[in-house]
């Protein structure tokens, strides 16, 4: 087994416990006899989250690229995805009683998750500059335009409630996320 293949158990593990969260709670709520109200921003931020976990994952095979592992590097990276965790974490309870207000549990939740999603506008840049200067350019633009929507998108969902706007802030994330990763597929491809 190489070091890459070693390492990577721990993030894939992580990565994993965030996906069947999100999805757990989805079987619950699909499966639940009373209506449960649900903000449409929940929702997209759900799809978004899942979407990036499977995203990381699949990025996580450049990792083989990095020849030799220094504890620090790997820590920040656990770290990172230990964050994306916690954020598909904090999108559902644990439990889901019925009737539960999923609305109000994501208005309670709002300014921990995005104070995490700004967390990490600095914590994944500086774990890819950790990997390597090259590794961060390969990411490229689209990256950070993503960053700035981490940050910027952040900022605005801690300030305003608005429902429309936490909806558009979603989407504008998603929408970055996956420009950021078409962008980075195109360079590497070229």
């Amino acid at each position: 087994m190489s070091d890459f293949e070693y390492l990577t158990v721990l993030i894939a593990i992580i990565l994993g416990l965030g996906i069947t969260h999100i999805l757990m709670s989805l079987g619950r709520i699909l499966g639940a006899t009373k209506s449960l109200n649900i903000s449409v921003a929940h929702l997209i931020w759900t799809a978004n989250i899942v979407t990036f976990l499977v995203i990381f994952w699949w990025w996580g095979i450049n990792l083989r690229e990095v020849r030799e592992w220094v504890f620090l590097q790997y820590f920040f990276l656990l770290v990172v995805t230990s964050l994306w965790c916690l954020m598909a974490a904090l999108l559902y309870p644990t439990t889901i009683p019925e009737g539960y207000d999923l609305k109000a549990h994501f208005a309670e939740k709002r300014k921990v998750f995005f104070s995490i999603l700004i967390i990490l506008a600095f914590a994944d840049p500086l774990t890819s500059m950790m990997l390597g200067t090259e590794h961060l350019s390969d990411l490229g633009w689209g990256y950070l335009h993503w960053v700035l929507a981490c940050l910027v998108g952040g900022i605005l969902a801690i300030r305003y409630e608005n429902e429309r706007l936490q909806q558009a802030i979603a989407i504008y994330w998603g929408l970055s996320m996956i420009i950021a990763v078409l962008a980075w597929q195109y360079s590497v491809g070229n």
